[in-house]
């Protein structure tokens, strides 16, 4: 069986696109069409970021054209316009992964209306639609009338790249403190993730603690959390570091203590986020302190692995009081969930669908 698969998100920090690779990759021969900075396997074609939009789709119609393709895998909704070009002309098995959750009616701007409209438009013609979690397969079998979507977790867990693990001890050991109680968020900056809360209340943790702020972020986000480090005379609890590979990212939480998952409440797709964040935490036995968002509430309170508080300090100070007991569970819940038994559940529901092929 060939499957073409789209993608517009980058395969170097994407980590849901890694794991639909593999499952895909298990039911037949995939030509990919991705971001990225190098092939993850023969047949994976990347671009990097200078290439924009518009080039990406002319190139992946273009090339696309080789391949005979029996199944269109379309990852998420920027990846709907080259997809349904393409599958225009094959009239192969769609299969769409609806990773986000956004209404038209949620955006201004003309260009975000028509992703939504194209993203819905797919789901509709598509044989198999995927969704992040329970939450969003109610709300897309209701309000858009369509056949309920499977389930696939955002579960994934971190993988070192052995060659690198010597240029990230390089990067990371020299920002580390000696006796500090770690705590990582993976989202930088992010005022639209709260971090500008969680920088504001870091003085009412208590205990010797340090913030590490990961990722890419505005230049606007940034000015804003360093004046309230500033204002918070807290300079040497906070530390801002740029965007990181697996195995930097691997490295920082394998000397960390808690991780922080975050999301604003002001739609549905935050609302009912679904986190690939916490899974990483949990997977390398960190507890977490998360937003009351109703799918990461639930993790917390069913396996006892966190706290909700969209202040975070109280949440932090429990855990910090009762940290054993949440380490504990957080490694129970690493040691009782496996990816690959994720991945398996997908291969085997996708394998029926595609069984009269």
């Amino acid at each position: 069986m060939n499957i073409l698969f789209v993608s517009c998100g980058n395969a170097d920090y994407d980590g849901r696109l890694r794991e639909l690779l593999k499952v895909s990759r298990e039911l037949g021969e995939v030509t990919c069409y991705s971001y990225g900075s190098e092939s993850l396997f023969p047949g994976h074609h990347v671009y990097g970021d200078d290439v924009g939009y518009i080039k990406f789709i002319r190139n992946v119609c273009r090339e696309a054209k080789k391949c005979d393709a029996d199944v269109v895998f379309v990852d998420n909704r920027r990846a709907t316009i080259p997809a349904m070009l393409i599958n225009w002309k094959k009239k192969a098995f769609l299969i769409l992964d609806c990773r986000e959750l956004y209404e038209a009616s949620q955006f201004t701007e003309l260009y975000n209306k028509f992703g939504c409209w194209a993203e819905k438009t797919c789901a509709r013609k598509a044989d198999v639609l995927i969704c992040a979690n329970s939450f969003r397969a109610d709300y897309m079998e209701k309000k858009w009338k369509v056949r309920r979507p499977l389930v696939f977790e955002n579960i994934r867990r971190l993988e070192y790249d052995e060659d690198k693990i010597d240029d990230a001890a390089a990067l990371i050991d020299p920002v580390l403190g000696g006796d500090e109680i770690r705590i990582v968020s993976t989202y930088g900056c992010s005022i639209d993730r709260t971090n500008d809360v969680l920088v504001r209340n870091i003085n009412k943790i208590q205990g010797n603690v340090r913030l590490f702020l990961v990722g890419t972020s505005s230049k606007e986000d940034e000015e804003t959390i360093r004046g309230i480090i500033k204002d918070q005379g807290a300079e040497d609890k906070v530390v801002i570091l740029r965007q990181m590979n697996q195995t930097e990212l691997k490295y920082l939480l394998s000397r960390s203590h808690i991780g922080v998952v975050n999301y604003n409440r002001k739609d549905l797709n935050n609302e009912y986020c679904a986190s690939g964040k916490i899974y990483e935490f949990l997977f390398e036995g960190l507890p977490v302190i998360t937003t009351s968002n109703p799918p990461l509430k639930k993790i917390c309170e069913e396996y006892g692995v966190g706290e909700s508080d969209d202040e975070y300090f109280n949440g932090i100070n429990r855990l910090i009081e009762s940290y054993d007991k949440y380490k504990a569970c957080a490694e129970a819940f690493a040691e009782s969930h496996d990816v690959s038994d994720s991945n398996l559940e997908l291969y085997e529901s996708l394998k029926g669908e595609l069984a009269a092929l």
